[in-house]
């Protein structure tokens, strides 16, 4: 098996800003650029990693540092992400794309793009024995979807039918007790209030001030 690659190819891939590395259909990492060595290949001392996560050979599996990267506090969305690269056909055939959560030292949770791309060779263009694997920091996108679903969660709408005093206009709540419309609608909403007099009510309360109306 052969690849065609150039010297700016080459290049490319050690200076591009994604963390690149390139496994084999064993998920070993053959090879990596610049960029991951700065990031997410010093994460951990694999030294102090136990002995299962490694093959028979001695080798560490990508899969196996991802799983060390998300334990022992590993999300049940990374641990289905991780199930599914496990269960991708090598050779590789396809692409595919995942995000995972990884637990830096510091405790900082960080979220990352996995993009796995086969890199076919001039005798088997259709599968490969070799994937390319981009990852992409999305952190601040997870944190600001994050934040929007909180958003959207504290919106409190008001619908239905509301019991309102046909006489003194309170709203009765829940418990049946009856509110003013300004606190029933404090409990039931995010409004705020400031308080001010409409124009009919200058004329009837203060009609010696009606007169600045026009």
């Amino acid at each position: 098996m052969s690849y065609l690659t150039t010297d700016l190819e080459k290049l490319s891939y050690q200076y591009m800003r994604h963390q690149l590395i390139i496994v084999d259909h064993h998920w070993t990492i053959r090879s990596c650029n610049n960029a991951w060595r700065q990031g997410l290949g010093q994460l951990h001392d694999y030294t102090h990693l136990p002995a299962y996560y490694y093959s028979a050979s001695g080798t560490l599996p990508y899969l196996n540092l991802l799983e060390a990267w998300t334990s022992p506090d590993r999300d049940h969305q990374s641990n289905k992400t991780i199930q599914r690269l496990k269960n991708i056909r090598t050779p590789f055939d396809s692409n595919h794309t995942y995000d995972i959560t990884i637990h830096l030292p510091n405790l900082k949770q960080r979220w990352f793009r996995l993009e796995l791309t086969p890199l076919p060779t001039t005798d088997s263009p259709c599968t490969s024995e070799l994937a390319l694997i981009a990852h992409t920091d999305v952190t601040e996108q997870k944190q600001a979807e994050q934040q929007l679903q909180q958003a959207l969660s504290e919106v409190r709408t008001l619908r239905g039918l509301l019991p309102i005093c046909a006489v003194c206009k309170q709203i009765k709540d829940e418990q049946d007790t009856w509110n003013s419309v300004e606190s029933y609608l404090k409990k039931h909403t995010h409004a705020e209030f400031t308080h001010d007099i409409c124009p009919d009510c200058i004329r009837r309360v203060y009609p010696q001030y009606s007169g600045i109306l026009g």
